[in-house]
């Protein structure tokens, strides 16, 4: 077994310190946690990260003492820049006393992982439902667009009123059953290379110029991070969809929404007979408006799930739709203010040929 590679996909920090507390090692997952990369953590004290006071100290104190391994539950650690967050760590003295082998293991992991699996079978329901309703509505759209259009031929008193409100009833189901239809299964035979900054940018503009004119956007963009290969297109439904609900929780004055693209490595994500995916994007779309009410937070993905007035409850199922088809998924983070949601995405795979490139 290659332990360089076992160490490596550990999918939570995990560290190993000298007796002084000082960083020796660190898996890939651990720069996330501190913000800095592999090489500037080697030398640095633990506590640079978490702080003097974290009570991650009284447990190394203790196995320094006797050279055991200790389980403790439910630690709450202050990383820096990203505010208290409540693990597991585990703790076991390795190179025979002279060092310790630290693990971080997040509460929510085990949440983003079963909500991951439970979006996936859900959306299999709602690929259906997508078919079923194109098929069964748009028939009939077909005739009352038909008869409209014959209407206004006709020396019926009042034709243009009334071929007026059928027309806009039925491009009114129809725009519905549209959005519907993108809930059906997607083609991913026109997948190909796309920067996630360029949708970013578009539904940004989009939305400065409509629905988010009140709102001031800050970006917080990484720009080394690789292409996803998806649809230009179906991505840009997904962020607008997401944004949108934002421009609309936040105020008419003093709204905020952060947008935020960093890596994220250490989860893998795979389905019934494909290769697991590692999700190295993380796309963060922050607001500051006041947050999702708890009763919806556990069906917010769920197909007619919503609070809006008006709502048609299918913009998150489909946001969850499309990311899910190309490879990710995407979660509610309840743990901070306002609305924040994560969407995790693989990079796309490059070829060994265009490596050597």
């Amino acid at each position: 077994m290659d332990f360089k590679d076992l160490w490596e996909s550990v999918p939570y920090p995990a560290f190993v310190l000298d007796f002084k507390n000082e960083i020796k090692l660190a898996n890939p997952l651990s720069q996330q946690y501190c913000e800095t990369s592999l090489y500037r953590l080697v030398g640095k004290k633990l506590s640079s990260y978490i702080g003097t006071n974290s009570a991650v100290f009284e447990v190394l104190e203790k196995i320094s003492s006797n050279s055991s391994a200790i389980v403790k539950f439910d630690v709450p650690i202050n990383w820096k820049n990203k505010g208290n967050q409540v693990f597991d760590m585990y703790v076991v003295s390795v190179e025979m006393g002279l060092s310790n082998l630290i693990f971080f293991h997040p509460k929510r992991l085990k949440g983003k992982m079963e909500q991951a699996l439970l979006n996936q079978n859900s959306i299999k329901s709602v690929s259906a439902m997508g078919s079923v309703l194109s098929h069964e509505i748009k028939n009939p759209l077909a005739s009352i667009i038909g008869a409209a259009q014959l209407l206004e031929n006709s020396n019926v008193k009042n034709h243009k009123t009334l071929t007026q409100i059928i027309h806009e009833e039925a491009k009114r189901i129809e725009s519905i059953v549209d959005r519907v239809q993108l809930l059906a299964e997607v083609n991913k035979i026109g997948f190909g290379a796309v920067n996630i900054h360029d949708v970013l940018d578009k539904v940004k503009r989009s939305a400065l110029q409509g629905y988010g004119s009140h709102v001031q956007f800050e970006e917080n963009y990484d720009p080394s991070i690789p292409d996803v290969n998806g649809d230009f297109e179906l991505l840009t439904q997904a962020f607008h969809n997401v944004i949108k609900n934002s421009c609309e929780a936040v105020g008419k004055k003093g709204g905020r929404i952060n947008i935020k693209t960093s890596f994220y490595s250490g989860l893998a994500l795979g389905s019934l007979g494909e290769k697991n995916k590692k999700l190295q994007l993380m796309i963060t779309v922050s607001d500051n408006g006041p947050g999702v009410t708890k009763n919806i937070i556990a069906d917010i993905f769920d197909p007619f799930s919503t609070t809006k007035i008006g709502g048609s409850g299918l913009g998150l199922p489909l946001v969850a739709k499309i990311i899910s088809e190309h490879g990710g998924f995407v979660e509610l983070d309840d743990m901070k203010d306002g609305a924040c949601f994560n969407i995790y995405l693989p990079a796309q795979e490059v070829s060994s040929s265009e490596r050597a490139q």
